[in-house]
């Protein structure tokens, strides 16, 4: 009576063992080398990049931080050294003169900060994907404030160039107007302002006193007018 039982078993072992054979297996991925998709980088406007084009340090970490804007956390490790050292060499380069201040010295001093620590997690066996990426996010966020102050100067130098030759023009008006004869007065009035005169030489012409003939003739007209 045991034998059919012991037989049903083992039918029903082998089936069951071909099943698990014919279905693949799914591997799940370490969340270490899944790639994130990170915020969009300020970038420099394509206007104002004539004015960086010579600082070829610049050019360099930009060229080399883009594929942090998608990158899995291990990668990011990987090559954090790489990127510390290139955030190191921006710091000491030349940079474009109107770039030197304070201000924008302080964004490149952070930016090297947060790629530092960055480069520090590689040395931390049990660092999570999460605390990666959002570190990637920082160093992201201080090279575009770095962008973003760049975009600003140019732009402030721009708009105080053209105050001053527009109060230059002013100035320059001035002097050119006290300068002028008379006569030059007269004839920048007359291709200025024609209408003006018209009316100035009418006012004249109306307010001018009558000659002695006009009197006469006007006297001899009331007397006929008067007969």
């Amino acid at each position: 009576m045991k034998f059919p039982y012991y037989l049903i078993l083992m039918l029903l072992f082998f089936s069951c063992k071909e099943s698990i054979k014919g279905t693949p297996q799914v591997i799940e991925k370490p969340e270490t080398s899944i790639a994130k998709k990170h915020d969009k980088i300020i970038t420099v406007e394509a206007k104002f990049e004539s004015k960086i084009e010579t600082w070829a340090a610049y050019e360099t970490f930009t060229t080399f931080i883009d594929r942090y804007q998608i990158i899995s956390p291990v990668d990011a490790i990987n090559n954090s050294r790489e990127l510390n050292i290139l955030t190191k060499s921006l710091n000491d380069s030349i940079k474009p003169a109107f770039l030197e201040s304070s201000a924008f010295n302080a964004r490149l001093n952070l930016l090297f900060n947060e790629t530092l620590r960055l480069y520090d997690m590689s040395s931390i066996p049990s660092i999570k994907a999460i605390e990666v990426n959002k570190q990637v996010d920082k160093v992201l966020q201080a090279f575009s404030s770095i962008n973003s102050k760049i975009n600003t100067v140019i732009l402030q130098t721009q708009l105080d160039k053209d105050v001053e030759d527009v109060n230059f023009k002013r100035k320059e008006s001035v002097l050119k107007e006290t300068d002028r004869t008379p006569e030059e007065k007269i004839s920048v009035l007359k291709k200025e302002k024609p209408e003006k005169i018209i009316r100035m030489k009418e006012g004249v012409l109306k307010k001018r006193k009558p000659t002695i003939s006009e009197i006469q003739k006007k006297k001899k007209d009331v007397k006929k007018k008067d007969n």
